[in-house]
This record gives structure tokens, sequence and C-alpha cells, in this order.
């Protein structure tokens, strides 16, 4: 299951900060609110991150009393989404919250859509943006790096980016900029070259047991996806090293969460797919009931969601559960 959400966004993800209760002022279900209709189109429900949002995106529109009719996929695979969004589009919703993996693969359909009154929310920005609203995961993860840090013990030693994939902006995004300020923090930690395995978790627990009998100074693994954190945590499990290497991972798929409460994972840095697909639904609701006249939609910008940070005294935390992703409604 890949919980690294690969958004092919072509621009790069700027922190902001979601202010709680910004949209306080939507009730629950009204007569106004009966009438809305939306629909969602999300790829790869397979990757707890998709489903998570799956799941609260119907928890939200069952609470504000709309209709909201999803369209998924279990694949990445584009002609799947398509098909699923122009099925979409059939049941003539009022408001789209759509993800492609492709950022621009809807840009005419959205500039459609948009001129005739219905707005689209995303979490997959066009290029140049199209869409009413991006609802994103910010790139806030460099503020981890001093907690994350004082796992690490000091002195020399060296440290490794398990990446994934190359090249792939929103992933690079959220992860870069906490190495970077890890490698500000402790210039003495010597970086080996970022390791890319494809996501593959085999592949990855082959690779990080060569890493640790080639650098037994190795003191802290960076992992930027789900699958490469479990391969991590299977290889230092396999060579004895849990809580001698310093593992910090992120996103929280289960296999991640139960290798947090085993001590093997030190830290998840999580995204929130829960506040993604809650607020994506709050915010076309609250646009359909600010304009029930129609009209022209415009471009208004984007919302980014914080990560948190998750060990294993917080992992359960009934404050951090937007934050651990589902298999499941």
């Amino acid at each position: 299951m890949f919980a690294f959400s690969v958004r092919k966004a072509a621009v790069p993800l700027v922190a902001a900060v979601v202010v709680a209760g910004a949209f306080a002022t939507i009730g629950a279900s009204s007569s106004n609110a009966r009438k809305i209709r939306l629909a969602a189109v999300l790829p790869n429900t397979s990757d707890p991150f998709f489903m998570t949002q799956v799941c609260s995106a119907k928890q939200e529109a069952k609470r504000l009393g709309v209709t909201l009719r999803m369209f998924t996929s279990t694949s990445t695979d584009t002609n799947a989404m398509a098909n699923n969004f122009q099925s979409a589009l059939l049941t003539k919703p009022q408001g789209i919250f759509v993800t492609p993996f492709n950022n621009n693969q809807f840009i005419a359909q959205y500039k459609s859509l948009m001129k005739k009154g219905v707005p689209v929310v995303t979490g997959n920005t066009t290029t140049p943006a199209t869409q009413y609203k991006w609802v994103f995961s910010a790139a806030d993860t460099a503020r981890f790096a001093p907690t994350v840090l004082q796992s690490v013990p000091a002195g020399s030693g060296s440290m490794v980016y398990l990446g994934g994939a190359p090249g792939i902006p929103p992933l690079e995004a959220r992860t870069l900029p906490f190495v970077k300020a890890v490698e500000v923090a402790r210039p003495e930690l010597n970086r080996l070259p970022n390791d890319y395995s494809g996501f593959d978790i085999n592949k990855e627990t082959q690779n990080v047991s060569s890493l640790l009998l080639a650098h037994p100074d190795l003191k802290l693994i960076i992992a930027a996806d789900g699958p490469d954190a479990a391969g991590a945590a299977a290889a230092i499990t396999q060579a004895g090293k849990a809580g001698k290497v310093t593992l910090v991972a992120f996103d929280a798929i289960p296999p991640e969460v139960q290798a947090l409460k085993q001590g093997v994972i030190s830290y998840l840095i999580a995204q929130s797919p829960a506040t993604i697909g809650r607020l994506s639904i709050r915010t076309l609701v609250s646009y359909l009931k600010a304009h029930p006249r129609g009209g022209r939609v415009k471009v208004a910008g984007r919302i980014a969601v914080p990560n948190q940070l998750l060990t294993k005294a917080t992992v359960d935390s009934p404050k951090n559960a937007a934050y651990v992703y589902k298999t499941g409604c």
C-alpha cells in the first residue's frame, strides 16, 4: 500500500496554517444543505491515504446533510480516473472534489465546470490553477528536525534518505525540507547517497540491510514513504538494531504505526488525509451556500493542511486520530 500520495503537481507546496474553525459557520443539515449534490472522484483507494479521504469526506457530507456520490478506483490508472470523472459528471453535481494523479488531466473540464458555476476542489492543483480551491498537505516538516535529532547520539556518523523514487514533486516537497534541516543542524553526519527502491518493501529491506552492514556508524534513516519505512523497519529488526538506529518515516499507514508502537520506528511525520477530505467537502458546501444563485466560480487559492509528528507515546492520542491512516471506513 503506497501511502505517499503521488500527486504530480508542477508547483511547489507552500506551507500555510489552517485556521481552526474557519468554516465553523457551516451548520449541520438545513433546508438549503439538503438540496446540495456533490461528487467525489478519487484514485488509488488501496492506499490508506486516499481511503482515509474517502471515509472523512463521506462522514462530513453526512454531518452537513448533503448528498455525496463517490467514484473511486483502486489504482492510479488515468483511464479509470477519466471514466469515473465522466460518470460523476453524469450525476450533475453542484460541486466536485477530484484528485487525479496527473494534475492537469481535467484542466479543460475544470474550466467548463467553473464557468457553469460548479466549484472544483482538488488535492492536486492544475498549472496554472483552474480549480476553486486546492486542499493539500503543507511542506512544514523542517520544524520537526530538532525533536527528532534528540534521539540521534551526538558526534560523527552517517545518515541516509530513502526517497522511494526521484522526481516526485509532492513527495519531495514534504520530505526534503526535513532532510535539509537535519543537514544544517548536524553537519557532522555524513549523508550517504539517496536510496531509491521504487516503493518496493522487499527491495528496501535488502537495501537497508546492506547499508547497515557497510556503514556500522549509520545513525539516522529517513524514509519518505510507507513502503520504504516498512522495509527499513524490517531490516533494522533483523539486524537487532531497533532503538540503536533512529528511523523517522513519513505518513502513518498501519505497518508504520505498528513499527512505531514496537519502537522500531522512532517518529512518524504524518499528513492528515482525514482533514483534507473533510475540508474539501466543507469548502464546497460553504461556497454553494454562499452563492445560491450560481455564477462563474473564480479561482480562490489554497488551504494547506499541517503535518504532525507522531511518537509511540502520542500516536493513540485522540487529538492525533486524524493523522492515522485507515484501510477502510
